[in-house]
């Protein structure tokens, strides 16, 4: 494990692994699409978290490596994908033998990488002709109502614990669109909006590295969050929120 690799979500697994949606089946059928029948052989998640990625792909692989370096995250990803191979360690510092790996995936986890690094690494890993599948999506939107209530708490006692890189993450398409040794299969954005109560939008807040690490601040947290839902429950008008979670997919071929 690197010594600069700080654990933001270990915490919060437990809040991430229920509030935080699946990703649209869609986007594992275009991943999989790409590949030939016979380049199912292994595959690597890399920035598991609990393993929403590393499950839909353990039915396909003959054999899951899901790198995930919050100790946490990686305990709650061995109990969520237990079929999977877990290694609890930085997508830098995994070592992997080259030419041995069909699909590497990367899900909304981009963003807190050294990404020379692991793109690097990712060219090497693959076999020749081998996918590279990133994945992202940005701040969920939803009634106009309710984003003005994430964004007081967004500018507000959220802002001094959000990473810098979670506001440099837009350019993330064209990182991977430029990476060295590989060529462009597709580049789609899925519409998916997920239906959500007012408590398990608050969760999924509750699930954000900067969300969590302000409530651990609180002598009562959980009235913080109870307070939210309600704020979040009255701007909705008591109505279930419509919350737009449409990712974006790039598939890389290594050449």
């Amino acid at each position: 494990m690197s010594s600069g690799f700080q654990s933001r979500f270990g915490h919060a697994a437990q809040e991430f692994e229920r509030y935080r949606p699946d990703y649209p089946p869609e986007l594992f059928e275009h991943i999989l699409a790409a590949l030939a029948a016979d380049r199912r052989e292994r595959a690597m998640d890399l920035g598991a978290g609990t393993g929403k990625s590393t499950r839909a792909l353990l039915p396909h692989f003959r054999e899951v490596i899901a790198v995930e370096p919050d100790p946490g995250m990686a305990a709650k990803l061995q109990e969520e994908a237990a079929g999977a191979i877990v290694r609890n360690t930085t997508a830098e510092e995994f070592c992997q033998p080259a030419s041995t790996v069909d699909l590497v995936t990367i899900g909304n986890a981009l963003h807190w990488m050294d990404i020379p690094r692991v793109f690097a690494n990712v060219h090497s890993w693959l076999r020749s002709g081998g996918i590279f599948a990133v994945y992202d999506r940005p701040l969920p939107k939803t009634l106009p109502a309710v984003d003005a209530v994430a964004l007081a708490e967004m500018r507000g006692p959220w802002k001094p614990y959000r990473d810098q890189r979670l506001k440099k993450d837009k350019d993330w398409e064209e990182k991977v669109r430029a990476a060295a040794g590989f060529q462009i299969v597709e580049s789609t954005k899925f519409s998916y909006v997920v239906p959500m109560s007012p408590r398990d939008f608050t969760g999924f807040w509750r699930s954000t590295s900067y969300g969590s690490a302000y409530a651990r601040t609180l002598s009562d947290a959980e009235s913080y969050w109870s307070g939210l839902e309600s704020g979040f429950a009255q701007a909705a008008a008591g109505a279930t929120i419509p919350v737009d979670l449409s990712p974006t997919l790039v598939l890389a071929s290594k050449v």
